[in-house]
């Protein structure tokens, strides 16, 4: 698949992550997600809000449903898969995180990739 076919998978979802009503921060932050009772997989999250996060993981798992996400030195963070696209997922937090916390994440982690 074309380079230019994932953007504009990607593209499609865009509105979902640009009508936040938090401030968004871009990551890089190795983490694990799990479904209830299932077993951990590694992600990479790679965009973090008080409200949800983006995340590109190799496995499938279906819209709508709950999952548990650790990152490390933070508890495990329930959230609601909300979209997919390929290997891409945005998941809705169930509590958003307190700005204090999303803070600390986004200085821990800054992006390590260029632009």
């Amino acid at each position: 698949m074309t380079r230019s076919f994932r953007s504009r998978q990607l593209a499609e979802h865009r509105h979902l992550f640009n009508s936040r009503q938090y401030p968004r921060g871009e990551v890089t932050i190795p983490g694990e997600i799990r479904e209830r009772g299932g077993g951990k997989q590694k992600v990479a999250v790679i965009d973090l809000s008080q409200s949800g996060f983006k995340m590109h993981c190799m496995f499938l798992i279906p819209q709508d449903r709950t999952v548990f996400l650790t990152m490390q030195g933070l508890e495990p963070l329930e959230a609601r898969i909300a979209w997919h696209s390929e290997d891409f997922y945005g998941c809705e937090f169930k509590r958003p995180l307190y700005q204090a916390v999303f803070e600390h994440v986004i200085r821990t982690y800054p992006m390590l990739r260029k632009a």
